[in-house]
């Protein structure tokens, strides 16, 4: 009887490592869902604490941008997956007014100059920093 040349069981090896492939593709997909929803909040928190925080410039000697508390609300932070792509949006994503973009990238408002506050800039540079950290680009 002839034995044949090459691995024994190779179908079973090619088996075993595609499974091990999948399962593993699976979990690094899995971990950077849940690196992106982290992010998200990371870039969610850090939006509204410059909003809390940044003098005002309506009220000298005020500290944050809070004023009924609209634009703290509304800064927010969506995680959406397109194919392989997942996107992450910072900022007034649901609701925008033009008032908000007036404090986030200065201009004028009520007769006074408006110092920009950067919450989007800073909720982006935070998210970023966590994604590196996990060794995401």
């Amino acid at each position: 009887m002839a034995r044949r040349a090459g691995v024994e069981g190779r179908v079973s090896l090619r088996n075993s490592l595609l499974s091990f492939s999948s399962r593993a593709l699976k979990e690094r997909k899995a971990d950077v869902q849940e690196d992106a929803l982290v992010a998200a909040l990371i870039g969610k928190n850090t939006g509204q604490n410059i909003i809390a925080t940044v003098p005002s410039s309506l009220s000298p000697g005020k500290v944050g941008r809070i004023w009924t508390g609209a634009m703290y609300q509304d800064f927010d932070a969506t995680v959406d997956q397109v194919g392989t792509k997942i996107i992450l949006k910072f900022g007034w994503v649901k609701r925008k007014q033009k008032y908000y973009a007036i404090q986030e990238n200065g201009g004028f408002a009520f007769g006074k100059s408006i110092v920009p506050m950067h919450a989007i800039a800073a909720a982006t540079i935070a998210a970023d920093n966590h994604l590196k950290s996990k060794g995401i680009k």
